[in-house]
């Protein structure tokens, strides 16, 4: 009674949670040792509970609006580093930092994607087919854009990205397929905010596993942490109101949707595929890049809220 109770209050206070999750793993070093082993584990335990809370009948909505997800696809891991490629470029942003914002663009959603948007109040449909999508073609798009636009090369194979990506999708779909097969829709209704508060856990988790080593590297290089934490803030910021303003007409809770996945990206992703070949200033990027995805919510939510109960 009393955990579930805990998770219920959990899932209430979803924001400060998150927040307070990543400075736990900087805080607290051992900590972000102990998940670092278990971060695919918690990534498909997230997206397989996603799944389970998501209704068919509003993925079948959007599957039958391939236009629609082509465009956001299409705009989000193609035409979006275009961008900001061409505004590093201008404002002679290059190194580490000028590489880490077309990263950004380039990477596919955060797994927690949908995770975010059934706790936000989003569209966590819309959400999880295009988080899904782009991971079954983030493998023909994230290597040949990296050595095209950025003279990259990442240390991993198409089909070894296939295959990583691959078995967690895979993974977390039979996890839930068999889930509702033999739960009743009654019961994963009556559990959904149980279920938000593990899902909670699992992101906190995550956050935690990817900050080993962080605060050696900030007290070495102080300014330059600073300068890249806020890098990958307006980075994500940017992202989400460009992305959004661009798919206002689809409507407000699907446009802020689009927004948040375009911005919140699993720069994790790009940190494994380019593994030891990577500056590890570059890698900071994507380590402090998790940084927006956890805090800004403490003000982004109440703007999404806004936007979304506006007349």
């Amino acid at each position: 009674m009393m955990i579930s109770r805990g998770l219920e209050l959990v899932a209430r206070r979803t924001t400060w949670v998150l927040a307070g999750g990543v400075f736990a793993g900087i805080a607290w070093q051992p900590l972000a040792d102990f998940f670092a082993p278990w971060l695919e584990v918690l990534i498909v335990m997230n997206l397989s509970l996603s799944m389970m809370r998501i209704e068919p009948a509003a993925l079948r909505h959007y599957l039958r609006r391939p236009a629609l997800l082509a465009a956001i696809f299409v705009f989000s891991m193609g035409v979006a580093p275009l961008i900001l490629w061409g505004f590093t470029r201008a404002a002679g942003i290059d190194g580490p930092i000028g590489a880490g914002i077309v990263f950004h663009a380039l990477a596919t959603p955060i797994m927690s994607g949908a995770s975010l948007c059934i706790l936000f109040g989003l569209d966590a449909a819309l959400a999880l087919i295009v988080t899904v999508a782009s991971y079954a073609l983030v493998p023909f798009t994230l290597p040949p854009l990296a050595l095209w636009l950025l003279g990259i090369e990442l240390d991993v194979t198409v089909f070894e990205l296939m295959w990583r990506l691959g078995r967690i999708v895979g993974a977390s779909f039979l996890i839930a397929f068999v889930a509702r097969r033999f739960l009743s829709a009654e019961f994963l209704k009556t559990q959904a905010p149980r279920m938000d508060g593990i899902m909670v856990f699992g992101m906190v988790g995550v956050a935690v596993s990817l900050m080993s080593g962080l605060p050696d590297f900030a007290a070495s290089k102080p300014a330059y942490t600073v300068l890249v934490t806020a890098t990958t803030f307006a980075t994500n910021i940017a992202l989400q109101i460009c992305a959004a303003a661009l798919f206002w007409r689809i409507g407000r809770r699907a446009a802020v949707t689009v927004g948040l996945i375009t911005g919140n990206t699993n720069t994790a992703l790009v940190m494994a595929a380019l593994s030891e070949s990577a500056p590890y200033d570059l890698l900071v990027y994507f380590v402090v890049g998790q940084f927006p995805i956890y805090l800004l919510p403490l003000v982004a939510v109440p703007v999404y809220r806004r936007i979304l109960n506006a007349k």
